[in-house]
């Protein structure tokens, strides 16, 4: 169902983002639409009026006082340009009409004066003494250009929208992958917990627990720290399980299990190994000076006596309350194997024996103590 809402989120996310980049592509065609298509008519109407008042007032400044020598310089020096052509149209005296353009002096019909795209202005020159028309020729504006650009501004932002899509799916595929992966670790996780913790004690598996062995004996090979192995069972628990219950039992284990876990040392390994028997190994501590300093395998296997004894101590009294007010008592009995001495052929197994035979004796010599395998110091 998070799930669910999750990619639910996603997909809002993306036609937000895509829908709001496309409504400001779409504004700004309408802008460009507005003012440079749908009304250039009038804008360039607009431009050209002003363009050929401009050049009447010019004319009219300049040529006043002029004869129609003087307008002919003026007309071949600013008469033509690439935005207009400026044309001095006056009567001859046979009364026909005569044009003065920059290419030279033309007949020209009447037609000339009624022609919508020129502006016709009358002017008077030579100080008054002759009239004629000033026409002015503004060259035609092209649309379609802008109808072309329009086009072309459409087909970038199509693009532009296209890769903005692209780039908005790519986050929101990295953000759905980001999501997957998280839960696919978080399941990684609660699998290897659960494939290495023991569901009853917490206390690791025996599986697991072998494994940490192996890597410890390895390490052992390589730097010759010493490592400690003890293995201790709850006594006389198949009477305590026949006589109150497995729900009695697994309480018992519990127990058991936290104190083990509260007496060792962070870097103690402790596991339940199977039924009632757990194990601990573990490994040597040493102190540092100008290079590691291992303690002896007397001192260490004190360290181990001691530990152990503390954990057997607590065990016996542990006062483990039943649901009807009665109280159980239980008591451990631990055997200790030590590996102080590298060989080439260090076996897990054979030091599993060990300390597994050491706990043996330990039961045979009345349960509730601590045995110390007596080879360990050889081993």
């Amino acid at each position: 169902m998070r799930g669910f809402k999750f990619l639910i989120v996603i997909i809002v996310y993306v036609v937000l983002c895509v829908g709001g980049f496309s409504a400001l592509i779409v504004q700004q065609e309408n802008i460009l639409r507005t003012y440079f298509i749908t009304s250039p008519e009038e804008r360039i109407k607009e431009y050209n009026t002003m363009l050929s008042d401009s050049l009447f007032k010019h004319f009219v400044r300049e040529n006043k006082d002029a004869d129609l020598g003087g307008v002919e310089d003026y007309i071949k020096r600013y008469g033509k340009t690439s935005l207009f052509e400026t044309l001095f149209v006056y009567k001859d005296a046979g009364g026909g009409l005569t044009q003065i353009s920059k290419s030279g002096v033309e007949p020209v019909s009447e037609e000339i004066l009624s022609i919508k795209r020129e502006r016709v202005y009358p002017v008077t020159i030579a100080g008054g003494g002759m009239d004629g028309y000033l026409v002015i020729s503004i060259k035609g504006s092209k649309t379609s250009e802008y109808e072309e650009g329009l086009h072309k501004y459409r087909a970038i932002s199509l693009s532009l929208r296209a890769l903005f899509f692209l780039f908005v799916f790519a986050l929101a595929i990295i953000a759905l992958y980001h999501n997957y992966s998280k839960k696919m670790r978080l399941a990684r996780d609660i699998a290897e917990t659960r494939a290495s913790n023991d569901g009853l004690t917490g206390l690791y598996t025996h599986a697991y627990f072998v494994k940490l062995l192996q890597i410890e004996i390895e390490k052992f090979q390589i730097y010759g720290l010493p490592i400690g192995l003890v293995m201790l069972d709850v006594d006389k628990f198949k009477a305590i399980n026949d006589d109150y219950g497995h729900v009695v039992g697994d309480k018992i284990l519990q127990e058991v299990a936290r104190t083990i876990k509260s007496t060792t040392r962070s870097t103690d390994i402790c596991a339940r190994y199977g039924g009632e028997e757990f194990s601990i190994l573990m490994p040597s501590s040493f102190t540092f000076d100008e290079k590691p300093q291992p303690k002896s395998a007397e001192s260490f296997l004190n360290e181990i006596r001691n530990m152990a004894e503390r954990i057997r101590k607590n065990v016996e009294v542990l006062d483990i309350k039943l649901t009807d007010g009665r109280i159980v008592k239980v008591t451990i009995s631990m055997g200790i194997a030590l590996c102080s001495k590298r060989r080439a052929t260090t076996d897990p197994t054979m030091f599993l024996e060990k300390a597994d035979a050491a706990l043996y004796q330990a039961k045979e010599q009345g349960r509730n103590r601590v045995y110390i395998d007596a080879g360990s110091l050889d081993a």
